[in-house]
């Protein structure tokens, strides 16, 4: 079992079907900085810059306020298609005018770890950075990355993102492909959204504002086993997989995308606070990643 402090939540999320505003960001950053960011890694550095806030306490209140930055903190990123926007504007850029004319700028842009580095530039951290990319557990697969870099020592803290963004070209292969594989989940809409967590070893973390998260990867069979201590959250995509080993779980966005458990984990820390112990659980292939929060106290 891997167990975590957790200091901060910072989010930016959209209604079920619209795309994610991040006008906030201009608060943050002169808007001249930001005019070549493009829109994944504008959702990336608003919600990284919300975590810090809500970890310090502070708030952002023009381009004057300070930011408060941990010493010794490393960025990790996890993403299900990654930027897929510019992916899709270099690839259309090859066909439309051959790979000797393809658009540098949406090159630079479609590599994955331009927002983690960007941010890491806009924050004057010159510390670790990566992003993780695949489709199944990218949260799990964050945390874990996270627990061995702060086991390792090799920062003290990491702000970990979970991102992801909608398409037209996503949308449609989404509805194609649930369409074949579970007709119970295609009417789900694709989201998008950024959900980063401000993360330390336990034992750094006597002051972590929402206590601490348990992780631990579990086959359906022990996932029935497993007595949950309060109310159990996770994407709305695998609700019916749950539903079918009679286990009971909402889910808080009604969107589909494979960072979707970022969400409801950020939602479960907060429930937490009040209720007591919650849990977040998010599909890792055939098996589950289940994620305990423990509030302080």
């Amino acid at each position: 079992m891997i167990r975590l402090a957790l200091h901060g939540i910072g989010t930016v999320l959209a209604e079920a079907g619209n795309n994610v505003d991040t006008s906030d960001l201009n608060s943050y950053f002169a808007p001249r900085r930001l005019r070549r960011v493009d829109h994944f890694t504008r959702m990336t550095m608003l919600a990284g810059c919300r975590a810090l806030h809500d970890a310090a306490g502070t708030e952002q209140k023009d381009l004057k306020t300070t930011l408060p930055l941990p010493e010794n903190m490393g960025i990790v990123v996890s993403t299900g298609f990654g930027p897929s926007q510019t992916t899709f504007e270099f690839l259309d850029s090859i066909i439309d005018h051959g790979a000797d004319c393809a658009s540098p700028l949406s090159f630079s842009h479609s590599v994955h770890n331009i927002p983690a580095a960007t941010m890491s530039i806009f924050l004057n951290n010159p510390k670790p950075n990566t992003t993780i990319c695949q489709l199944h557990g990218p949260l799990m697969t964050g945390l874990q990355t996270s627990a061995c870099w702060l086991a390792e020592e090799r920062v003290q803290k990491v702000l970990l993102g979970v991102v992801d963004e909608k398409t037209p070209l996503l949308e449609d292969n989404s509805r194609r492909l649930l369409d074949r594989k579970d007709p119970r989940c295609k009417h789900i809409p694709v989201g998008e959204g950024a959900c980063f967590f401000l993360l330390s070893a336990v034992e750094n973390g006597a002051e972590a504002k929402y206590g601490t998260l348990e992780m631990e990867n579990l086959s359906p069979q022990e996932l029935q086993e497993t007595g949950f201590p309060g109310p159990v959250l996770a994407p709305a995509r695998i609700l019916p997989r749950l539903e079918n080993l009679h286990l009971r779980a909402t889910a808080t966005q009604q969107t589909d995308t494979p960072c979707a458990a970022g969400p409801e984990l950020a939602f479960a820390a907060i429930q937490a606070m009040d209720k007591g112990e919650s849990c977040c659980i998010e599909q890792c292939g055939n098996n589950f990643g289940l994620i305990t929060v423990k509030p302080q106290g």
